[in-house]
């Protein structure tokens, strides 16, 4: 049995694809306006249409998708174990005490709050 089913001229695989951009998000009020060449464009209509998506609910998912992850590498740290385990020592010892910090505590930020 084949993963891909063909309804129509449009073929999906079943599970791969749950919800379409539109139905995770049906508020959309920003543009986002972009050039592509030929090729590109002929590229993601088969893709689209491969999933039963527009072209820009495709484009949108992939490019949210892509936004994620490039985001949680950002906000992740890769150590090694070697390096995680320096990392851990330093926070067990002894904290060291600065003057400077308790200066700077005490006065107001210049940064405004929200």
């Amino acid at each position: 049995m084949s993963l891909w089913h063909e309804c129509g001229t449009k073929m999906y695989a079943p599970g791969v694809y749950t919800k379409t951009v539109s139905q995770v998000e049906p508020e959309r009020t920003g543009r986002i306006h972009m050039r592509v060449s030929d090729r590109q464009e002929r590229i993601l209509r088969a893709a689209a249409e491969l999933t039963g998506e527009t072209m820009t609910g495709f484009v949108l998912a992939a490019a949210t998708e892509r936004a994620e992850t490039v985001l949680e590498r950002a906000e992740r740290i890769n150590l090694s174990a070697q390096a995680f385990q320096g990392f851990v020592a330093a926070l067990d010892q002894t904290s060291e005490e600065m003057a400077v910090l308790h200066q700077y505590a005490a006065t107001d930020s210049p940064i405004p709050s929200r």
